[in-house]
């Protein structure tokens, strides 16, 4: 805590009661509650039968008895387990709040423990009924299971775990209203997914896909999670934040094992190396780095910086990354360096793609690493051949951008979706085979699995 803390927190507790602004719940005591305790105390992960997602579940406490006792701050469990009195320490492992934060917390009991919401639980909570869809959400993310059978697609809250036809199998309900990322691990068990709400927090997500259970809500920071890679033996999920951080978590204990901050902007897409020991990241500073997995240590930037980038993708066989984003233009590079690292040097370029319609979103490449596909803000997903760089097919049929792309595991299709909230199903010339809406609309003219 530094001076200008200090002598804050000091006046501040030095002033009489009634001449501080009384403590908000929804303003002070929720938003600290999501970024540090709702991802273990939610409906998916109650821990200790405690829910924090809304006032009357913290006042209601969990296994230990009420959560707190209106006007008597030091006879309130949360203010003991917070300060350490009664241990573990929350949050439990992580780092102890500031004293500020944990005087909000006793200032707020001691004021009354107001509820200031409106009833209405926080922005993070889970809506305790199924979200009822009357137009298709924009289909931020999706991906194929490794056998091919189970399409997980991004919702409202909520991943839907869909059949290759668009029927729904299941829903897996969350506490962020958007997720950016999904990935299934290579056995298919696990879905690990990340995502959050603008200004308020990150998450991750790993789930139990044949008991459709969540393992882990990790909440993070204070802005939203981006591009999700797990590494290739599945022990760790790398993603980008709006914080500018890259983080890495270990999918088993849920835990956070290394936060790095090599970007200069928004971190947006991540993957790792054929091995698993490096990782490639890529942002809005235009830097395609490339960074030492096991020790977080910067090792140098991939590409020639030319405009931001959005979008990654890695070669199956080979330690080879496409990379685009606002510049249109796909550019395929190798991991490696081949020679000695020079200013303004290109050298680990490999293939220059055309340049696209719009900024790109989203890229793929075949299991085979024969083709790539281009997503963009506007205009048709393109394949093209990895090889020769040639045009192969155009799939049309999008309204807006493309935001996520995959090939299925066999590479006969591609699947392709975003800002209509559809999921289009391609073959390899570029014919439309099925397209479908995952969440279950609220309408008589909904259809689904629709054959073209």
């Amino acid at each position: 805590m530094n001076f200008f803390r200090i002598s804050a927190f000091f006046a501040s507790a030095a002033l009489p009661l009634a001449a501080q602004t009384p403590v908000s719940y929804s303003k002070d005591i929720a938003p600290i509650l999501r970024r540090q305790c709702v991802g273990c105390h939610q409906p998916q992960s109650s821990q200790a039968g405690l829910l924090l997602t809304s006032h009357a579940a913290f006042l209601k406490g969990g296994n230990k008895g009420p959560g707190f006792v209106p006007g008597k701050p030091d006879d309130s469990i949360a203010v003991q387990y917070l300060t350490g009195k009664i241990a573990p320490r929350m949050p439990f492992g992580g780092k102890p709040l500031p004293d500020e934060q944990i005087e909000l917390f006793r200032r707020w009991i001691a004021e009354g423990a107001k509820d200031d919401s409106q009833g209405q639980t926080t922005s993070a909570a889970p809506a305790l009924k199924p979200v009822v869809y009357h137009a298709p959400p924009l289909l931020t993310a999706f991906s194929y299971s490794p056998d091919g059978r189970t399409i997980a697609v991004a919702g409202y809250r909520e991943i839907f775990l869909t059949a290759p036809d668009g029927k729904l199998i299941a829903r897996l309900p969350g506490i962020s209203p958007r997720i950016h990322s999904i990935s299934f691990s290579a056995d298919g068990k696990t879905i690990a997914a990340v995502g959050g709400e603008p200004a308020r927090f990150g998450e991750v997500q790993i789930w139990d896909v044949a008991a459709r259970k969540q393992l882990h809500s990790i909440v993070v920071g204070n802005d939203t999670l981006f591009g999700g890679s797990l590494s290739p033996d599945g022990k760790f999920l790398a993603c980008g934040s709006a914080d500018k951080s890259i983080r890495v978590f270990d999918v088993e204990t849920g835990k956070e094992a290394r936060k790095m901050d090599h970007h200069e902007d928004w971190v947006l897409a991540t993957v790792y190396g054929i091995d698993g020991k490096r990782i490639v990241t890529v942002g809005r500073d235009r830097a395609a780095k490339l960074i030492d997995a096991s020790t977080g240590r910067f090792i140098e930037n991939v590409n020639l910086l030319r405009d931001s980038l959005t979008a990654i993708a890695r070669h199956p066989k080979k330690d080879w990354v496409l990379i685009g984003g606002a510049e249109r233009i796909p550019y395929l590079y190798r991991m490696d360096r081949p020679r000695a690292m020079r200013i303004a040097d290109d050298s680990t370029l490999l293939r220059k793609f055309e340049k696209q319609d719009g900024a790109i979103l989203s890229l793929a490449i075949s299991p085979d690493g024969a083709k790539i596909a281009v997503g963009a803000e506007a205009g048709d997903v393109r394949i093209y051949n990895a090889e020769t760089g040639d045009l192969v097919a155009r799939c049309g049929g999008h309204e807006g951008g493309t935001f996520a792309l995959q090939f299925s595991p066999d590479g006969a299709l591609l699947g392709a979706g975003g800002y209509d909230g559809k999921l289009r199903l391609y073959d390899a010339t570029g014919k439309q085979v099925r397209e479908f809406v995952a969440a279950p609309l609220h309408t008589a003219s909904a259809s689904r699995g629709t054959a073209q």
